[in-house]
């Protein structure tokens, strides 16, 4: 180390700073100033030997060792200077030559301006102090409540003050102040200095003081037992040092700096003495090791052997009652901490015996025992010797304690279990009642513990209690034990098992589990019992590989026959089940058929499974349920994809359906928009070709095609369709002429506003009954929407509007061609066509190849291109 800092204090128009080698916050330098100066007022003339004041500083940085002069060239009586010598704190908590510090700030003097010094090289002997002289102080200090002290008259305080500051621990010299002089109180903030030494002269100015006074004149003798071991090591030891009685280390992790610190250590030596024959002592220890900051786990192995011993010594010297409150205070003292096996089974065996020599009082105190941490070993203990000397005396104490200790009782002695409840038919009756209060956890215990021996009628209630408990693979565990023991010849243990697999819905796995137990009359009972019209049961129908599949469909069958609607939709509500049931029938067979038909009409399934099953049913539907599946069929079949509905599926669903087809229905669900284009593409080719009496119901519909398709808002169908849509269009005209023209009305704008090939056919369809309206002037309030009338001919500004729209899209000629004729002016319309641009050239070419209209359109398009002159 290359010295420490020093501050010089002095007269200098006043008390003051003289050099300083170091530079202190604020809060520090203060307390400097304060204290570097006399310690209290002199009386004129009165002189004094240096002294010392020790102190930390406030921001815990420093510890101030000073030296303080009395000041005779001062210009004013009452003048002092102090040198104050600042040792960091870590070193200051470890320094074993306090003697070194002082010296430093001794042999400076009082006059040689504040340099960085070192501690000169060895260590200080410090002489040895008569112990009368020191013995009230350090039982004061260390040995009594803490509070500030002040000797008054001591003879040589110095010596004595430097050994007590050298003798303490880091924690207490990190916070000790002391002066060997002081004329008043000295403080630091709000506290009182730990120790100052006053002359007599200055003993009314401790008037107020509310520490200890001690006459430093008075030789006494020691008070307390510990005092002369205190004493010999802190005033005759040439090493002045209470570290070595630091068996705990309780010194060594001090940080608050109390005297309780070194009480602890010598009460744990006193009790170490009284070990071997007192069993309290190690109670005692225990406590200590175990209340330390940082639990003594090292101590307490080593007093192992000695707690086995106490623990016996204990059973056999004490009375039964106080011996089990001792081994549970022994236990509750060493939680956390596991114990070496030699000394757990010390404990357990003395328990043992303990409970079998005096069986009466330790039922008697059985509720103190039952708490953690001594539940675990003493309980137990306590249940194996009381088993030992089980009778029916011992029987009927423990049939009157209460559920929770009954029960812990049993859970920790398999010997006392199988006893009380084997052989004593009473404990059935207590083990429901404490098992019906019980908490959880415990009935969980109960399970794994007790239920392996309830096997008969008159174990029915507590069974049930913890049957009720458990889940499928518990079930069906339970069912083997009891089936081994017994063969399920129980007709009450039966019952309990058959109600939890109901609650369970796990009638299946236990009729599984009992069919693998062999045959046994209970078996075949308890199988017999658990059918029901319910979906596990149906299941299990389906699943289980006990049956044959002979017996499997009779049962089938059965059930289905018998089931209600309800229950029909519960049993079959499971989709793995409802598709074992449908495949496990035969739609062929016309018994099955019609369960089949009523499985479709109850049951929730996929809707392509729904569609299958109807398709399968087709040749065996009858009547009303059957015009409704297959209608459902149909509604569900429209929306589903090419892949998952094909066109002759669908085609083989209207022709079933016939005239009690739905049209309009059928057309909007399957063109509606969320259909996708190929579906709905589908639909329509599907509808054109369908039967005759169906197509009659879907013509009637043809409005709500209408409106079906422009919802879609585009055209996205195949030109196929398209045909198809066109085609059904124009036919409806002759079931519903009215409907026919406000479909037209509808559609036509849309397949206007479409440039693509798909609208040319919609509009070869739809062109015509709005021309016609228009040129009868008939319908002007629904049409006016779709063109813009500049003339008093509104055909010649639709036949624009056509024109116009067709130059500029990919429709076919032929489509426009068939519109024209249709309309009942093709010279007109194709003229039309013919002005625009192109337009001649598009008619010749259609003039080329007249095959690519009907044949009943030929000839009138043949005649108006003539006209035109584009023959």
């Amino acid at each position: 180390m290359d010295g420490f800092d020093q501050q010089l204090h002095g007269y200098r128009q006043g008390h003051q700073l003289l050099s300083s080698t170091i530079r202190l916050p604020k809060p520090d330098q203060d307390l400097i100033d304060r204290l570097s100066d006399v310690a209290g007022p002199l009386s004129p003339g009165e002189r004094f030997a240096p002294y010392l004041t020790l102190y930390p500083l406030p921001s815990e940085t420093h510890y101030v060792v000073a030296r303080t002069w009395q000041d005779f060239e001062a210009p004013r009586a009452g003048c002092v200077r102090t040198r104050s010598v600042l040792v960091p704190m870590a070193d200051w908590q470890e320094m074993q030559d306090v003697a070194a510090v002082v010296a430093v700030a001794t042999e400076a003097g009082a006059n040689q301006p504040a340099e960085r010094r070192a501690t000169a090289a060895g260590s200080i002997l410090l002489p040895p102090v008569d112990p009368l002289q020191g013995t009230e102080l350090i039982e004061a200090m260390f040995l009594e409540e803490r509070a500030p002290i002040v000797v008054f008259d001591a003879d040589k305080p110095e010596p004595l003050a430097l050994r007590l500051t050298t003798a303490l621990w880091p924690g207490f010299r990190r916070t000790f102040s002391m002066s060997t002089f002081a004329r008043s109180p000295r403080t630091i903030g709000r506290r009182s200095f730990d120790l100052v030494f006053a002359s007599k002269e200055a003993r009314s100015r401790f008037g107020d003081w509310e520490g200890r006074r001690i006459d430093g004149r008075k030789r006494g003798t020691a008070r307390h037992p510990w005092s002369e071991l205190i004493i010999a090591r802190v005033l005759s030891s040439p090493k002045p040092s209470l570290k070595n009685l630091d068996v705990l280390g309780e010194m060594s992790s001090d940080g608050a700096g109390s005297e309780s610190a070194l009480r602890v250590s010598l009460l744990w030596d006193d009790l170490r003495r009284k070990l071997p024959s007192s069993p309290t002592a190690a109670l005692g220890m225990l406590d200590i090791a175990n209340t330390r900051k940082v639990r003594q786990v090292d101590l307490i192995r080593e007093l192992e052997p000695a707690l086995a011993k106490s623990a016996a010594l204990a059973a056999t010297t004490m009375r039964a009652e106080d011996a089990w409150r001792y081994l549970g205070a022994l236990i509750q003292k060493l939680e956390g901490l596991r114990p070496s096996m030699s000394v757990a089974k010390s404990i357990r065996a003395a328990a043992v015996d303990l409970a079998a020599r005096h069986p009466v009082e330790t039922v008697e105190v059985l509720s103190s025992l039952n708490v953690e941490p001594q539940r675990a070993l003493l309980v137990s203990a306590a249940a194996d010797g009381l088993a030992r000397s089980l009778d029916l005396e011992v029987a009927e104490l423990l049939s009157r304690l209460d559920g929770e200790d009954l029960l812990d009782l049993l859970f920790a002695s398999a010997k006392l279990a199988e006893g009380t409840i084997g052989r004593f038919p009473i404990f059935s009756s207590v083990l429901t009642t404490a098992l019906r209060t019980a908490d959880d956890e415990v009935r969980a215990e109960a399970k794994r513990r007790l239920l392996d021996l309830m096997v008969d009628d008159h174990h029915v209630d507590p069974a049930r209690l913890l049957i009720d408990d458990l889940d499928a693979d518990g079930l069906v565990k339970e069912a083997t034990h009891v089936h081994a023991v017994n063969g399920l010849s129980s007709p009450g243990m039966r019952s309990v098992l058959i109600e939890r697999a109901r609650a369970l819905q796990a009638e299946a796995v236990l009729r599984d589990a009992v069919i693998r137990m062999g045959a046994s009359g209970g078996g075949d009972a308890l199988v017999e019992a658990t059918l029901r019209q319910t979906p596990a049961d149906m299941n299990w129908l389906l699943t289980t590989p006990a049956l044959k599949q002979g017996r499997r469909i009779e049962l089938i069958r059965s059930l289905l026959t018998k089931a209600n609607s309800q229950q029909l939709r519960g049993m079959l509500a499971d989709e793995d089940t409802l598709t074992g049931t449908i495949t496990s029938l035969n739609a062929a067979d016309g018994s099955d058929a019609e369960l089949l038909s009523r499985i479709a009409y109850n049951a929730t399934m996929p809707r392509h499974d729904y569609v299958a099953l109807v398709v399968a049913l087709l040749p065996n539907l009858q009547g009303g349920i059957g015009a409704e599946l297959v209608s459902k069929a149909i509604e569900l079949a429209l929306p589903q994809e090419p892949n998952e509905v094909s066109p002759a599926v669908l085609d083989q669903l209207l022709s079933a359906a016939g005239s009690k087809l739905n049209g309009g229905r059928a057309m909007r669900v399957g063109v509606q928009r969320g259909v996708s284009p190929a579906a709905a593409s589908r639909n329509f080719v599907a509808f054109g070709r369908a039967s005759v009496a169906a197509r009659g119901s879907l013509l009637a519909g043809v409005e709500e095609m209408a409106g079906a398709m422009t919802g879609r808002h585009q055209l996205d169908i195949s030109t196929e369709a398209a045909e198809a849509a066109a085609k059904l269009l124009w036919e409806s005209r002759s079931v519903t002429p009215n409907g026919f023209v406000r479909a037209s009305a509808i559609l036509l704008p849309f397949a206007l506003g479409d440039r693509r090939e798909a609208a040319s056919p919609l509009i070869a369809a739809a062109f015509p009954p709005v021309y016609r309206a228009l040129a009868e002037d008939s319908a002007f309030d629904l049409l006016s929407y779709m063109f813009v009338f500049l003339d008093w001919d509104k055909c010649k500004s639709a036949r624009r509007r056509l024109a116009d729209a067709f130059v500029h899209s990919e429709w076919r000629i032929s489509d426009i061609a068939i519109a024209a004729v249709r309309a009942g002016d093709p010279v007109r319309i194709l003229g039309r066509i013919a002005r625009e641009r192109g337009g001649e050239k598009v008619l010749q070419g259609l003039s080329a190849d007249l095959k690519q209209v009907p044949a009943e359109v030929r000839k009138p398009i043949r005649a108006a291109l003539k006209e035109l002159g584009l023959d």
